[in-house]
């Protein structure tokens, strides 16, 4: 009886721990059997190579769900057909776009969606049957479909490079490096030069600062003797303008005075004077004759004229 009871324990011993490990297994693999599953399809031109069936579906890099399906499109053999499964409320928008991604490197291959707008419907919604997310070729494949031109362009430019490296050219660079060095020489001294040039016009600057400061004290002192000088000038001014006021003002008195004798003279002795003034001309240039016969001949003048003629 106890062996038997042994032998009972042990086995719900194993079945307990079996069932724990089922459960444990379960939730690793994150199923969960309480949520719907929404299946979509992505239609793919380009390789699928390194993509398996269970690989991760990713939505902007969260894990949403697995790949259930790889199959060449039945519609159209040049599209592979990939079945993906992820919850039924992954909010996947009719803007979303998907593409394959690698892993690393790998080598392997993951299925990312990208895109949707917060305001776009769910596709879900706005078609019957499984929806199709559009694709769009992985950054992989695209630089691979690029890679014959890439290829080609390399190919030119290395015999471009092939032709500019001649032996006639590789002289020519070789003298225009020296060239060049030769001017990095020369820009170097004029660089000294600049710099001690630069030192010589701070110190001008200086000089030239501080004999301003002198000058314009000197103006200053200057304009203040003028300014004084300029008062006194004015004060004189004003005094002399008052004098010939006064003057003007006595003239004004005199004429004033003396206006009817001023009328009498101008109307008969201005003529008077007139005439006296004529015979005083007269007077004069007879008198200037007489002197310039006596410095000629002043006997002539004093004894007469000889009309005779003078003995031998």
């Amino acid at each position: 009886m106890e062996t038997r009871a042994n032998y009972t324990a042990v086995g719900a011993f194993v079945l307990a721990l079996a069932a724990a490990v089922f459960v444990f297994v379960i939730w690793l693999a994150k199923v969960q059997f309480d949520k719907a599953i929404q299946p979509y399809y992505i239609m793919v031109t380009g390789t699928v190579t390194g993509l398996v069936e269970g690989g991760p579906v990713r939505y902007r890099g969260v894990n949403v769900g697995t790949v259930s399906d790889i199959r060449i499109n039945p519609d159209n053999v040049e599209e592979v057909r990939l079945t993906i499964e992820v919850p039924e409320d992954t909010p996947i928008k009719t803007d979303a776009i998907a593409s394959l991604e690698p892993v690393g490197v790998t080598g392997g291959v993951y299925v990312e969606i990208q895109g949707g707008s917060k305001d776009a419907p769910l596709l879900r919604e706005k078609v019957t049957g499984i929806p199709v997310i559009p694709s769009r070729p992985s950054s992989i494949a695209a630089v691979l479909s690029k890679a014959p031109e890439v290829l080609e362009n390399l190919m030119k430019i290395s015999n471009r490079l092939t032709l500019l490296l001649n032996d006639d050219n590789q002289k020519s660079i070789g003298t225009l490096l020296a060239n060049l060095a030769q001017a990095s020489g020369n820009a170097n001294d004029t660089m000294s030069n600049a710099n001690l040039l630069i030192v010589d016009l701070r110190r001008q600057a200086d000089t030239l600062s501080k004999q301003a400061e002198v000058l314009m004290a000197t103006a200053n002192d200057t304009v203040g003797k003028v300014g004084r000088d300029t008062t006194v000038i004015t004060a004189e001014l004003a005094k002399t303008s008052k004098e010939i006021n006064k003057l003007s003002a006595s003239l004004a008195g005199m004429i004033e005075e003396n206006r009817e004798p001023i009328r009498d003279f101008t109307a008969t002795g201005l003529y008077d004077l007139s005439q006296l003034l004529i015979h005083l001309q007269d007077l004069t240039n007879n008198l200037s004759r007489v002197s310039r016969r006596l410095e000629r001949d002043p006997t002539d003048l004093l004894f007469g004229g000889n009309s005779g003629v003078k003995a031998e």
